[in-house]
């Protein structure tokens, strides 16, 4: 877990753009001493609740390292929610189910990128996760004293992400009630109402606060921008179609996609046949599923993070069927499903192996991680092939293990050396006085890193008509833009001088690692007004 969740964490500069951008906000916080409203760039900032910057300020304000800071808190929780994938599993399905789950959660793919990534999306996920199974153990082990817990958790959900987490909770509520009369039973035996009200009750104040301080631009920014618009109505184009989660949600489960698969075959093929009810537990975790994947579906905007909240459910469905897959009664789906582990580790293993080959420019080291996957799915196909099978699934974990210390030792170096914004930022920062006016021109994605790692007041110029106010201002300033822009400045007659300069990529992508690169852009700082440095 150290090296999916810890090792070498503060080593890349932010990603484009949202880590630059949480992160900015966080230490505007620090800062200015103002922890009731966040602000970006000296501007409020709508776009979730602040509870997240509280937790990410914390340690950015105590730990030198600025990236270190800005992702310790998501970190953290990766670990928090892996163990309250184990609690959960031990407390419904049995030991070796919960060190399972727990085991395949800590190598998933959306935990490793995630956890690492200064956003809030894992701090979120172990809230709701967290709640939704302190829930779960007060009705199904009738402990009710847990339940009041799950409020809280919730609560803090909301107070990290807005009322999705509400939304989603009272989606899953329905459709169990509705779909099982054994689950229905106990459910009802909670305090729903007064638990609704104390998960409402813990954002609340300070969704009055910013009511107050703000009025309609939070309203505006926040309730109809962030939340109801962004799901409801095409404010973004190209966006990807309505399976694109069923894609994202195989693809981030492998190799264990097979036997998800199977595990839902064996359930509905029992179903169809009367022959067999789903246990209460299975029933919870394919409702979180389908709830979590469903939502987002129907969503008119789309992040391929979003569902992320659905990965502890899913390593408990897969956990549940691999250790029922080791008795001889174990359904035929799964039993399948078992079998192509293995052989989907080798795939898997040949596709990367022959990738890096002909496409990409990475060390030769890197080719063991594809060693790794083929042999440990040769090995696995011969032992998962056999029924029943015993122990934990160490091979394919093992592998994976692999994988993930080739991406932090190979990938990410290679995909840090196309990213030199924050190096140009660095620059100005180092060279421009306390009264130098400080801009960016058409930077686009790259504009919260720009303004995290220049550490001043940005002027993010977009139009021609902010060009032409910014421009013609005598006083000095320092604003970056591509050398395109650049050339076209100078042809309209704007007295410009490019003080510093450097190649990389303009859009932080797989494309760095690609032996034919793609083309470079290069970055330019501009100086004007009283600054007429030499080139």
């Amino acid at each position: 877990m150290f090296i999916v969740l810890f090792w070498r964490l503060g080593v890349p500069t932010f990603w484009d753009p949202d880590e630059a951008h949480y992160a900015q906000t966080s230490r505007e916080l620090i800062d200015t001493g103002d922890w009731q409203a966040p602000y970006y760039n000296e501007e409020p900032f709508f776009d979730k609740p602040i509870l997240f910057h509280w937790l990410q300020a914390a340690p950015m304000s105590l730990l030198a390292d600025p990236e270190l800071g800005a992702r310790f808190s998501p970190a953290v929780a990766g670990v928090l929610l892996v163990l309250t994938t184990w609690w959960i599993g031990v407390q419904l399905a049995g030991r070796r189910v919960g060190a399972v789950a727990a085991l395949l959660l800590s190598v998933n793919p959306g935990l490793f990128a995630l956890a690492r990534y200064a956003i809030l999306d894992t701090i979120f996920t172990a809230f709701l996760f967290g709640g939704l199974s302190l829930l779960a153990v007060a009705a199904l082990r009738e402990r009710p004293r847990l339940q009041y817990g799950g409020y809280v958790l919730i609560g803090m959900a909301c107070f990290t992400k807005g009322p999705l987490a509400l939304v989603l909770c009272g989606i899953v509520f329905a459709v169990v009630v509705a779909g099982s009369a054994s689950l229905r039973r106990r459910l009802l035996t909670l305090q729903w109402m007064p638990g609704a009200v104390i998960a409402a009750l813990l954002p609340f104040p300070w969704f009055v606060y910013m009511l107050w301080r703000f009025r309609g631009a939070f309203v505006s920014g926040y309730f109809l921008d962030e939340n109801v618009l962004l799901y409801a109505t095409p404010l973004y184009a190209n966006q990807p179609p309505w399976w694109f989660y069923l894609g994202i949600t195989a693809t981030g489960l492998l190799p264990w996609t097979p036997l998800l698969i199977g595990r839902l075959v064996d359930h509905l093929r029992g179903w169809m046949r009367g022959a067999s009810s789903l246990d209460p537990f299975d029933v919870i975790l394919w409702a979180w599923t389908l709830t979590i994947v469903g939502f987002f579906s129907l969503s008119r905007f789309k992040l391929d993070h979003y569902v992320f909240p659905a990965a502890p459910a899913l390593c408990l469905i897969c956990a549940r069927a691999w250790v029922d897959g080791q008795s001889a009664s174990a359904g035929p789906g799964v039993r399948l499903g078992l079998r192509l582990i293995g052989p989907t580790l080798a795939v898997s293993g040949i596709g990367v192996g022959v990738f890096m080959v002909s496409r990409l420019n990475l060390p030769a080291a890197a080719l063991s991680v594809a060693i790794a996957l083929v042999a440990a799915g040769a090995w696995a196909t011969w032992r998962y092939g056999r029924t029943p099978v015993s122990g934990a699934p160490a091979l394919a974990i093992g592998a994976l293990g692999v994988t993930y210390v080739g991406l932090v030792l190979f990938v990410m170096p290679a995909i840090e050396r196309g990213k030199v914004v924050p190096d140009v930022a660095e620059w100005v920062a180092g060279r421009a006085s306390a009264t130098d006016r400080i801009a960016t021109f058409r930077l686009n994605r790259w504009n919260p890193a720009y303004r995290f790692y220049v550490n001043r007041h940005t002027e993010m110029l977009e139009s021609d008509e902010d060009a032409r106010r910014f421009f013609s201002d005598p006083s000095p300033y320092y604003c970056v833009m591509t050398r395109p822009l650049y050339e076209a400045l100078r042809a309209a007659g704007v007295p410009l001088v490019v003080a510093y300069g450097r190649e990389g990529l303009w859009v932080t992508s797989g494309k760095a690692l690609w032996r034919e690169q793609p083309e470079r852009t290069e970055f330019v700082v501009t100086t004007g007004g009283r600054h007429r440095p030499a080139p």
